[in-house]
């Protein structure tokens, strides 16, 4: 039997309120699937496994699939389709663009939330031993199967990720010991070159309970490190390949049910923001837009301007928590300690 141990360390360099490396998707409302034709019945099932990757993507909930409205979705399909068109390269695809209210407000009603499109950018490093005990870091390139599906299941979940180099600089700075140890100083040190926003180290290694014969072959456990908060999690299953996929999985959900703006009607309420640094007409509409863009918020409007400085009130139908947190992880908008925790700096130049 192949012995090998394979840790995962997804490295965050700088705490979360503090970076800004997110990285602002723009494409979590499309999807393609890979289909054999452009037959009807081939479409109808490709658009059904589009929309289920999408809602997936938006809200990182495997339970919202399970959901009665999201079923009744799938079934009516169509109806929130914007467009979709093939593309041929060496495989056949059906793209779909969904409906962005639609699909909000079909997550809302279904007692879920949306995760914002700002996601944070996690450095992966990657190591296996084997029974020998001979170690190995896998690089940028590497085009093993473990780690091509940990970067497609990285994708499907908008979670962007990159992998170290490798080269010269890394290698004199953190070592193979220094990642499965957990050696947090180091890892950080060497994390310092790239625009990373979060931590986790995970394991992976033979099942040490083979013996029972209800036993998976593989395990693994990891650990989440963002700012002063840890989660930690395991995982398992017959196929040393997929345990890649399977850590992302479970970190992209736990970072999804902390992260993502949940709609609850009775949370109706104005919340009134100070926006610093708005030195034209041009910034203050684009500030304006980017609060309007957050999930669930219903409407925006400047109710005051003065040096540099303008005032909005949000009609949120969530917790303004939730909607501050959301707005800390952007570029454009760095939030100032206050007291009230409703001031903020519109970066011009992000």
């Amino acid at each position: 039997m192949r012995q090998l141990i394979i840790v995962v360390a997804l490295l965050l360099a700088t705490s979360w309120q503090g970076a800004n490396a997110a990285v602002e998707l723009t494409d979590l409302y499309q999807h393609r699937v890979a289909v054999t034709s452009q037959a009807n019945a081939e479409r109808d099932r490709a658009l059904q496994e589009a929309l289920r990757a999408t809602l997936l993507k938006l809200s990182g909930d495997t339970e919202l699939l399970q959901q009665p409205a999201v079923s009744a979705a799938l079934r009516d399909v169509r109806s929130y389709v914007v467009q979709y068109g093939y593309q041929q390269d060496d495989q056949l695809w059906l793209w779909a663009q969904f409906d962005q209210p639609r699909l909000d407000r079909l997550i809302q009603d279904a007692g879920s939330g949306i995760w914002s499109n700002l996601r944070p950018r996690m450095l992966v490093w990657f190591v296996a031993e084997d029974e020998q005990g001979k170690r190995e870091l896998y690089p940028a390139d590497s085009e093993a199967i473990v780690v091509q599906q940990l970067r497609n299941a990285a994708e499907q979940r908008g979670l962007p990720i990159q992998l170290p180099l490798m080269d010269l600089n890394d290698s004199m700075t953190v070592s193979v010991i220094d990642v499965w140890a957990r050696f947090m100083d180091t890892l950080s040190f060497g994390a310092a070159r790239y625009s990373s926003d979060g931590m986790v180290v995970a394991r992976i290694y033979p099942n040490p309970n083979q013996d029972d014969l209800n036993a998976s072959k593989w395990a693994g456990d990891w650990s989440l490190h963002v700012a002063d908060l840890r989660w930690r999690g395991t995982v398992s299953g017959m196929d040393f390949d997929t345990l890649g996929a399977a850590i992302i999985e479970d970190v992209t959900a736990q970072l999804a049910a902390r992260y993502r703006i949940s709609s609850q009607s009775e949370q109706r309420m104005d919340w009134t923001v100070n926006i610093q640094n708005l030195r034209s007409v041009d910034d203050t509409i684009a500030a304006e837009q980017f609060l309007a863009q957050l999930p669930s918020v219903s409407k925006v409007q400047l109710i005051g301007y003065g040096k540099g400085v303008g005032q909005f009130r949000m009609s949120l139908q969530t917790d303004p928590a939730q909607i501050r947190q959301a707005m800390m992880l952007s570029k454009r908008m760095q939030a100032l300690e206050t007291d009230s925790q409703t001031d903020f700096r519109w970066i011009i130049n992000p």
